[in-house]
C-alpha cells in the first residue's frame, strides 16, 4: 500500500500558517516547563522517600495536583494549534493508535485523583500505602508522556501507517529508531527541571538543604541528558543529521543556540543560582521546543509542503483569540496578585 494515500488533504487555513508555528511553539515551551516541574519533582520526591527521607515528597507532593492541572491546561493549547497546521498526520497517528491513545484520559484522571489522595491525606495514610500510590500516579505520568512521544514521532512517519492493518487495536511505533532516544530525553530532562523546581522551592522558603538537593538533580541529569540528546540526534535518518550538522542553517543555528544556552544554565547549576538557572532553561527550553520544530518540519518534507495550503485570510477569529488572551493574562495576573498578597498577610 502507498503510504501517501493514508494522508488525508490539508484544510485551508484561515491565516497564514506562521502565525500557528509560533504559537505551537510558544505554548509548547510553556506546556513542556510544567510537565517538567511536575514529572521531574514527583520522581525525585520519590526516589527520597524510598531512601527513607520523605520530607521532600510531602513538600512537592503539595504541588503536584495544581501542578498536574495547570499541565494539562496548558497542554491544550499546543495541541490545538498542531492539528491546525498538521491535523493531516496528527489526527491519523492519533487514530491509528486506536486504545492506547484513548486510555490516556482514564489514566490522567486516576494519576490526578491519586495526587490529590496523597496530598490531601497524607498524614493518615500508612507509609507504604502512600508510597505505592504516589508511584502508581507517576507511573501514570510517564504513561501518557510515552503515549505522546509515540504520537509525535508516528505521525512524522507515514510509511510505517500500513502496519496498522495487521495490528490488533492500534499499534505503537517501536519500528522508530528514534522513539526511546526520544522519551527519554524527555524524562531525563524533566528530572533536571523538576531538581530545578525543588532547589526554586528551597529557595523560596530559605531551606537550603532543599536547593542544594534540587541543583545536584539539575546538574547532573542535564549532563546525563546531553548524552541521551547525542544519541537521539544520531538516531535521526542521515537526511535529517546532515541538516542538523549544516545542511540546514535554521536548523543548525538553532541546535547550536540551544547547546550554547544550555551551557550558560550548566554554569548556573554548578554555581548554584536556581533563579538564573530558571531563566536560562527557559530559554534553553525555547530552543528546544524550536529544534523540535525543525525535527518535525523536515521529517515531513517527502509528505508535506505546508507553504502550499490554501489561505482564506479569514483575520477576524485571530484578533478575537488575541483579545481574550490579552484578557485571559491579565485575568491570572490579578488572581496571582490576590493570592500572594494573601499568603503575605497569612490567609
Amino acid at each position: 500500500m502507498n503510504p501517501a494515500a493514508l494522508i488525508p488533504v490539508a484544510e485551508p487555513l484561515p491565516i497564514h500558517w506562521v502565525w500557528f508555528d509560533i504559537l505551537l511553539i510558544v505554548t509548547l515551551t510553556a506546556h513542556l516547563l510544567f510537565m517538567n516541574a511536575l514529572v521531574g519533582s514527583a520522581a525525585i520526591g520519590l526516589i527520597q522517600s524510598v531512601r527513607g527521607k520523605r520530607d521532600v515528597l510531602r513538600q512537592v507532593g503539595m504541588k503536584l495536583p495544581p501542578l498536574l492541572a495547570l499541565t494539562i491546561n496548558m497542554g491544550v493549547a499546543p495541541l490545538l494549534f498542531l492539528q491546525v497546521n498538521y491535523g493531516n498526520f496528527d489526527y491519523v497517528s492519533s487514530v491509528l493508535m486506536g486504545g492506547w491513545w484513548f486510555a490516556i484520559v482514564a489514566v490522567l484522571l486516576a494519576s490526578y485523583y491519586g495526587f490529590y489522595y496523597c496530598k490531601f491525606q497524607y498524614d493518615s495514610t500508612a507509609p507504604g500505602l502512600r508510597t505505592l500510590l504516589f508511584a502508581a500516579s507517576l507511573a501514570g505520568c510517564l504513561y501518557v508522556g510515552f503515549m505522546f512521544t509515540n504520537n509525535m514521532t508516528l505521525m512524522l512517519h507515514p510509511e510505517y501507517w500500513p502496519e496498522y492493518f495487521t495490528a490488533k487495536g492500534g499499534f505503537l511505533n517501536f519500528a522508530d529508531a528514534t522513539l526511546v532516544s526520544r522519551y527519554l530525553h524527555a524524562m531525563v530532562g524533566a528530572l533536571a527541571l523538576g531538581g530545578l523546581f525543588i532547589a526554586l522551592l528551597g529557595q523560596a522558603r530559605d531551606n537550603r538543604e532543599f536547593v542544594d538537593l534540587g541543583m545536584t538533580w539539575f546538574t547532573r541529569a542535564t549532563l546525563a541528558n546531553l548524552a541521551v540528546g547525542i544519541w537521539f540526534l544520531f538516531a535521526q535518518p542521515s537526511a535529517i543529521l546532515k541538516a542538523f550538522m549544516g545542511g540546514n542553517v535554521p536548523a543548525t543555528a538553532t541546535l547550536v543556540a540551544s547547546l550554547a544556552a544550555m551551557a550558560v544554565m550548566l554554569l548556573a547549576g554548578f554555581k548554584k543560582q536556581p533563579k538564573q538557572a530558571a531563566v536560562w532553561g527557559t530559554i534553553t527550553m525555547f530552543l528546544m521546543v524550536c529544534n523540535r520544530h525543525w525535527l518535525r518540519t523536515l521529517s515531513l518534507e517527502p509528505w508535506f509542503d505546508i507553504s502550499t495550503t490554501p489561505v482564506t485570510n479569514q483575520y477576524g477569529s485571530f484578533f478575537l483569540f488575541l483579545g481574550f488572551l490579552v484578557v485571559g493574562l491579565a485575568a491570572i495576573g490579578y488572581m496571582l496578585k490576590l493570592y500572594f498578597t494573601a499568603r503575605g498577610r497569612g490567609v
